[in-house]
Order: C-alpha cells, then sequence, then structure tokens
C-alpha cells in the first residue's frame, strides 16, 4: 500500500513537473513571439525556415544592388540633362558668334566659353560614382545582379554617350563637334566663318539628339530597375509571410492554452497538497 502510494505520488510530481514545462515554454513562445526555438521543436518547419531565412538574406543583397543602381540611372540621367544643356548652349554661342556684325572680342570671349564647355564635357565624361567607379565604363556597360538569375545594365559604356557619334563626316565625338564650333567662330572672314558654323550646327543638333536619346535609353534602364524593385518587394512580401506562418507564435492559440495548463497545474498542485497533508495512519487504516 506504501508502495504503491509513493509511486502515485512520483507520478504525479512527474506529470506537474511536465505541466511546468510546458506552461514556461509556453510563456517563452509568447515573449519571444516563435514557436520554433530549436530545429527539434518542428523539423520540417525549421528547415524550410533556414531555407526562408536564406533567400531573404539573398533579397536583402539584391535589393542593396538595385538601389545602387537606381542612384547610378539617376545620376546618369542628371549628367546627359546637363549634356543636353550644354548643346542647347553650344547652338546659342554658335549663332551668335557666327553673326557678321559681331566684334573679334565678342568671338573670341565665344569660343573662350566654347573651350570651357569642352572641359565641363570631358568632366562628365571621366565621372566617378560615389564608391570610385568610372559612371561611364570604358570596356563595357555596368551591369548589377537583380536577382540569382538577372543582371541589369545601370549605365552605358563612355564609348557610346560620348564617342561613336554619327556626325555629317562621320563617327565622331561630342567633344569634336565643340571643337568644331570653336573652329568655326574663331575664323575671321564672315563667309568662311558662316559656312563653317553653318556645318558645325547640324552636327550641333545631332549631339544633341544623340544626348536625348542616351538619357532615353538611361530612362529604360531605370525603369528596367524600378520592376525589378518592385518584384524584390512581392518577393520578400511572400517570404515573409511564409516564414511567419512557420515560425511565429499563434499568441491567442497559445495562450489559451497557457491558461488551462496554469490552471491544471495549480488544481493538481491543490490537490496534491491535500492529499500528502494525510499521515502515515491514514494511509493504513
Amino acid at each position: 500500500m506504501i508502495t504503491a502510494t509513493r509511486y502515485r505520488a512520483t507520478a504525479e510530481i512527474n506529470r506537474q513537473t511536465k505541466l511546468g514545462s510546458e506552461i514556461a515554454r509556453a510563456q517563452i513562445d509568447i515573449s519571444t513571439g516563435k514557436r520554433i526555438q530549436t530545429a527539434s521543436d518542428d523539423p520540417i518547419a525549421a528547415a524550410r525556415v533556414a531555407e526562408l531565412r536564406r533567400s531573404q538574406a539573398d533579397q536583402t543583397v539584391w535589393q542593396r544592388n538595385i538601389d545602387t543602381g537606381k542612384a547610378l540611372a539617376s545620376q546618369v540621367d542628371t549628367t546627359m540633362a546637363n549634356v543636353e544643356d550644354m548643346f542647347n548652349r553650344v547652338k546659342e554661342l554658335t549663332l551668335s558668334g557666327a553673326s557678321e556684325s559681331v566684334s573679334p572680342n565678342d568671338r573670341q570671349a565665344v569660343v573662350a566659353e566654347l573651350q570651357a564647355l569642352r572641359v565641363t564635357l570631358s568632366n562628365f565624361k571621366t565621372a566617378t560614382t560615389p564608391t570610385g567607379q568610372s559612371l561611364f565604363p570604358v570596356d563595357s556597360a555596368l551591369e548589377i545582379s537583380v536577382s540569382g538569375t538577372l543582371r541589369l545594365t545601370a549605365t552605358d559604356k563612355r564609348a557610346n554617350v560620348f564617342d561613336d557619334v554619327a556626325l555629317t563626316a562621320g563617327n565622331g565625338s561630342l567633344d569634336s563637334v565643340i571643337a568644331a564650333a570653336a573652329a568655326a567662330i574663331a575664323i575671321s572672314d564672315p563667309a568662311a566663318r558662316r559656312t563653317a558654323a553653318n556645318a558645325s550646327l547640324t552636327d550641333i543638333d545631332i549631339a544633341s539628339t544623340h544626348a536625348t536619346d542616351v538619357r532615353s535609353a538611361q530612362g529604360v534602364r531605370a525603369a528596367r530597375l524600378d520592376s525589378a524593385a518592385d518584384a524584390i518587394v512581392e518577393t520578400s512580401e511572400l517570404l515573409a509571410e511564409e516564414r511567419s506562418g512557420l515560425e511565429d507564435t499563434d499568441v491567442a492559440a497559445t495562450v489559451m492554452r497557457l491558461n488551462g495548463k496554469t490552471l491544471a497545474l495549480q488544481a493538481a498542485q491543490a490537490a496534491f497538497a491535500k492529499v500528502n497533508r494525510n499521515t502515515l495512519f491514514d494511509l493504513l487504516s
């Protein structure tokens, strides 16, 4: 009889200990917001969560790449807008400098400003990114990874932007267009200056159109980067939703379970305490 009673007491203590552990675990799940504390809690879900975590890390890297690409695309757009404005100014200067009424001093001032614009254009051509890379790479267009399988062009290579321009006399550079305009205005003979200036104005219009086309192409690149960014956001939301469903605590259900187990433990403890108030003589009687 005593052995049976001791066995029942031990079993009851073990049951209460288990209830206490389950209560503590429920409290941890609620406080951390995570139902999976170790892989053994749910091996299949834990494996999937680990996979999702890696995918989310990749998404973060790709989003950072896209942000960098968008910043570069914006920098290129600003640069090409400045180039467009520059050739509008080159055209104004060429028209004014070609006039027969312009004084030699004024023509010298026009030539000086055109030469200064060539320096500015050279600075645009060799501009760098905040990380020190060439904004317009020499060898190939700058590409960035936006997914495991896709790379997008952020900027075009230098030659396509500044050098390979189909002018009236064949391919030439944007710099050569300004240089030709300056040379035309420097001619002292009015008739010869007018002839050279007219030829130069045609190339200036071509150069201006080229700058606009380059900027438009850059706008397409920026739009593709925006689309990639939208895709990243959508994918990230799906990954986060799936991960949350696997590892996050169902707080309402866990609170109900916690309350139930707490009541059960309190009742068991009360009953156990009452039973064990009996003396040995009570048990033997």
